[in-house]
């Protein structure tokens, strides 16, 4: 027999929601559907109870029905699915137990890539808990667009940005993109739903003037913090390539940096070490002579504290357990801020170094390809879209040269 529970709004019944155990599959796990019935406008409480109950009865009776022509088809080796028309799944168990598992945690993705789905479906699962996955419309979904501008709002004080709201906006779109293609829904709500005009902003990153500053109080650092400062801004790495380094990643005799893994962190997992972010991230940087002359007094430094192991696999920034051990990439960002602070310099993570770094590069005359190579992006767009942009100097030595190619 179906369970049935209220939903409640302001203290009054709104709908009920049906479930119904069809038994359980080969993981002993219960093979449930559900339903979400709303009562006709002006039914008194007890009167709607009553319906309700009807209502489940008959949408048991069909499920169960359905779910035999299941059970027929697969015992004679064909296949038997619902057709969308007649399905009525709750998007909360769609997400967390059809399309997460089998699409997300499918091998194929990262622990982090993972641990952010499951971070920001949270918002989604607790917003549209009770609804039917057939059911949710493209008006519903911009309802919740506003819902998390609002709370983000209120929350925080500030508007939520364009990137961040993509980001919700990315994995609806995914969501329900992943029912249709399986046949789960017929018509895809989200093709109907405009994605979030991105606002690009500038990047955060130091000025030269900053920059000089920088370097300057880095050297007052310890040798193994100056050394990780040195790398953020002169390589561009990411916070988890630079602690995920090795010592046999550094080629002394060719002065550069292999970049083959990435240290990341997430709440389930907890430290981890991974290949780099994508596959044009696994890398070769070339090292300034200094931040090289820096490495080597610090490997100079391990050895004599660690004369009897052999550093070829050990972390150039290891944890606090072993040598072997990576490093917390969030106390890596802690120390950055709180030495950017102490110093009376901008507020900047470890990634904004990296946007330094770029900036900087560009600023000197690098080209835009040799940028992309260090940074290791994809293609030089993303490079050109980030940090490219001319100030009005610039502007005005490119006018001159012009001018005095055509004798103007």
């Amino acid at each position: 027999m179906a369970t049935i529970s209220e939903n409640k709004k302001n203290g009054k019944t709104v709908s009920y929601r049906f479930i119904v155990c069809l038994g359980r599959n080969a993981q002993k796990k219960q093979i449930r559907r559900f339903q979400t019935w709303t009562p006709p406008e002006g039914m008194t409480p007890a009167k709607a109870r009553k319906a309700a109950e009807r209502a489940a009865d008959a949408w048991e009776q069909e499920i169960r029905a359905e779910y035999q022509k299941e059970l027929e088809a697969a015992a004679t080796g064909q296949s038997y699915s619902l057709p969308p028309e007649k399905r009525r799944d709750d998007f909360v168990s769609f997400v967390s137990e059809t399309w997460y598992p089998l699409y997300i945690c499918n091998g194929d993705r990262k622990q982090t890539t993972a641990a952010y789905y499951g971070n920001i479906t949270k918002s989604m699962t607790a917003y549209f808990k009770g609804a039917v996955l057939q059911e949710i419309s493209p008006v519903q979904i911009q309802q919740y667009f506003q819902f998390l501008r609002k709370e983000h709002e209120a929350k925080w004080n500030k508007p939520m940005s364009s990137k961040y709201l993509h980001h919700y906006y990315g994995t609806l779109k995914n969501i329900f993109g992943y029912a249709e293609k399986n046949g789960f829904i017929s018509k895809n709500p989200m093709n109907r739903v405009d994605a979030p005009k991105m606002v690009k902003k500038p990047v955060d990153a130091l000025s030269p003037e900053q920059a000089a500053e920088f370097f300057k109080k880095m050297s007052a650092c310890p040798p193994d913090f100056q050394c990780m400062l040195h790398l953020l801004i002169t390589t561009g790495i990411r916070r988890g390539e630079c602690i995920g380094l090795k010592w046999k990643d550094i080629d002394e005799g060719n002065a550069v940096l292999h970049i083959e893994r990435g240290v990341a962190y997430t709440p389930k997992a907890g430290i981890i070490v991974s290949t780099p972010k994508t596959s044009t991230s696994i890398r070769t940087v070339p090292l300034m002579s200094s931040t090289l002359n820096l490495l080597q007094c610090l490997k100079q430094q391990v050895r004599t504290q660690h004369p009897n192991t052999i550093l070829n696999d050990a972390f150039i920034f290891p944890g606090q357990d072993s040598l072997f051990s990576p490093r917390d990439p969030n106390a890596v960002t802690r120390r950055v801020k709180r030495f950017m602070k102490n110093n009376g310099l901008p507020d900047l993570s470890p990634h904004d170094l990296r946007h330094s770094c770029a900036t900087l590069l560009l600023a000197q005359g690098a080209d835009v390809k040799s940028v992309q190579e260090i940074l290791g992006h994809a293609d030089a767009s993303t490079t050109l879209n980030f940090y490219v942009k001319a100030d009005l100097q610039q502007m005005r030595n490119a006018t001159e040269k012009y001018a005095a190619a055509f004798n103007l």
